[in-house]
Formats: C-alpha cells, sequence, structure tokens
C-alpha cells in the first residue's frame, strides 16, 4: 500500500535515527492491524478514501512521531516554580521600577524632545525585559540540562534549627526584635532634628566659592517630612510595647510609606529643587551646573522611592500574613 508507505516514511523524518527502525515496524504492525480490522467488518478491502480516512484518524506524522520521542523541556516542571520567582523578581521588582523611576525621567528630563525621549525610554524598557528574560531563561535551559549535582548532596541533619518560639504556621509573621526597634526609634530622632536645622533653620549653604539655596518647596513640606522622619519614633515604641501586634505595626508602616510616595511625587514635580551660585562662572554655566545638580537630586530621589517600594511591599506581605494567621 503506497499511502501507508508514504505515511509511515513521513513519520521515520522526525525520528531519531537510532531507533527509527524499531519504531516504524511497531506503528507499520499497528497500522496493518487496524486495517484488517476495519475490512473485515466491511467484508471487503479499504479504499483510498477509507484508507486516507483512517490514516487521519491516527494523527498528522510529526504528532505520531511525538508520542514515540523522550519528554524534553527546554525549563522542566523541577525548575519551572524557580524560574518563575526570578523572573518576577529581576524583571517586575528591578528592573521595571529601575526604568519606571530613573531612567525614565533621566532620560525625559535630559533630552531635548521629552516625547520622543519617553517614547526611547518606553522602548529601551520594553527591550530590557526582553534582554533579562532571555538570558534568565538561557541560564535555566543550561541548568536544565547541566543540573548541579551539589543539590543531589544535600543532607537533612544540617537544615536550621526551628526558631525558639514554635509558630502557628509557616506564614505566622515574627514580632519585631527589639533592638531593631529601639535603632528606629534613635535614628528617627536624629533624622527629625537633623531635617528640621537644614530646611527650617538653613535653606542655604556656602562651600567657598558657592553657594547651594534650597528651593521654597522644601519649606511647604518641611513639617510633612518632619513628621514622616518622627512617625518612626511611634512605631518604634508600638514594636516595643506592642510586640505580637504585627498587624498594628505593618499598616502604620504602609501609610507612612503611601504618604511618603505623595510627598515624593509633590517634590518630583516641584521644579528645580536647588540653586547653585558659583562666582567665577557665567549665568550660563551656573544654569547646567544646577540642571545637573537638580538631576542628581531627582535620581537620589528615585531611588529613594525604590527603596520605599520594596518596604511596601514586605510590609504588605507582613499584613497579610499576619491577618491569615489572626
Amino acid at each position: 500500500m503506497e499511502l501507508i508507505d508514504r505515511y509511515l516514511n513521513a513519520v521515520r523524518f522526525w525520528l531519531p535515527r537510532a531507533t527509527e527502525d524499531d519504531i516504524i515496524a511497531e506503528l507499520r504492525e499497528d497500522l496493518r492491524s487496524q486495517i484488517e480490522d476495519r475490512e473485515t467488518g466491511l467484508g471487503r478491502a479499504l479504499n483510498e478514501d477509507e484508507l486516507a480516512a483512517l490514516l487521519k484518524q491516527r494523527g498528522h506524522p510529526m504528532s505520531v512521531a511525538s508520542h514515540y520521542l523522550p519528554q524534553r523541556y527546554l525549563i522542566g516542571p523541577a525548575l519551572y516554580p524557580v524560574y518563575m520567582v526570578v523572573v518576577r523578581l529581576v524583571i517586575v521588582w528591578v528592573l521595571l521600577p529601575i526604568c519606571i523611576l530613573i531612567d525614565a525621567p533621566l532620560t525625559i528630563a535630559t533630552a531635548v524632545d521629552p516625547t520622543l525621549a519617553g517614547i526611547q525610554a518606553i522602548w529601551n524598557t520594553a527591550m530590557g525585559c526582553v534582554f533579562a528574560l532571555g538570558v534568565i531563561t538561557l541560564v535555566f535551559a543550561i541548568i536544565e540540562r547541566h543540573p548541579i549535582r551539589e543539590l543531589e548532596k544535600w543532607d537533612p541533619r544540617k537544615l536550621p534549627n526551628l526558631p525558639a518560639r514554635p509558630l502557628k504556621s509557616l506564614s505566622d509573621p515574627k514580632p519585631v526584635d527589639r533592638a531593631a526597634a529601639i535603632l528606629e526609634m534613635v535614628f528617627s530622632a536624629l533624622f527629625s532634628v537633623l531635617l528640621l536645622h537644614v530646611i527650617w533653620f538653613r535653606n542655604s549653604f556656602d562651600l567657598g566659592d558657592a553657594q547651594v539655596v534650597l528651593a521654597p518647596i522644601w519649606r511647604h513640606v518641611a513639617w510633612l517630612l518632619l513628621l514622616l522622619f518622627a512617625s518612626g519614633i511611634a512605631i518604634g515604641w508600638i514594636s516595643l510595647a506592642f510586640r505580637a501586634n504585627v498587624r498594628l505595626r505593618s499598616a502604620m508602616r504602609i501609610a507612612v510609606d503611601v504618604a511618603s510616595f505623595g510627598v515624593l511625587g509633590v517634590l518630583a514635580n516641584a521644579g528645580p529643587l536647588i540653586t547653585v551660585t558659583v562666582r567665577r562662572l557665567s549665568p550660563d554655566q551656573m544654569a547646567q551646573v544646577t540642571k545637573g545638580v537638580n538631576i542628581g537630586v531627582r535620581i537620589a530621589l528615585a531611588g529613594v522611592a525604590v527603596g520605599i517600594l520594596v518596604d511596601l511591599i514586605q510590609e504588605g506581605v507582613r499584613y497579610v500574613r499576619a491577618r491569615r494567621s489572626a
């Protein structure tokens, strides 16, 4: 039967040479058995259309061949959960915040055409995500084919000890350490005093031939900044007085983080935040220096925003876990 031979030859094309003869022999016998059963039922030989229908029911040659091949993965089921965690960590929590909060504003602020720069920033962000995804996938594909043998040598007796206070469950949040709470109170108090001195009592600084003057917006938000810094004292005290009440502390931290984003948004849209005057420079040169300094300040604010975002996520997770374990 020429149609059967053509079908088997098409299947052979997708099979490895080492096993193709055995697989084709097995498939030929299986098809022959099906054809005989069909012919016995009809009481006659199958015509070409009926034979074609039988082969079509059997499946496309490539699909049939795939059933005889070993199952292969670019990234197997054992590594896939770890792969997804790494992709989310690198792209969602690292790359995107850096691109959106630092790279894009800096590109737009220093460009002649902000619209074109915005499009370029979006393109750079997309290409950065694609490149990061490709690199991560390549690394995990290599690990899939060349497993880390050291992972097979682990010893259950070397697992870390249980905490002194048994948790209700794996999601039961731990109370804040006393030393961390005290340090939070001390640093909050110091930064509050420093902020009050710098912004309220002094708004200019003489640095030899240069003078740095803070923009009026800093005084407008001074009390908000002071309240945010001083909130660390209250949060630290709550962490000491109510160590088991993790939800209350996390809720306060979340509120402070959200308010901090609001203050950063006001500062980011306030125009020049600092003016620099240098006696030996021309007005055009001083304008360039002032622009560069303000770009640096905005980059620093973007870095602060990333830190606040990370803290907001951590406290959100801690709050949810505390609520579930309550």
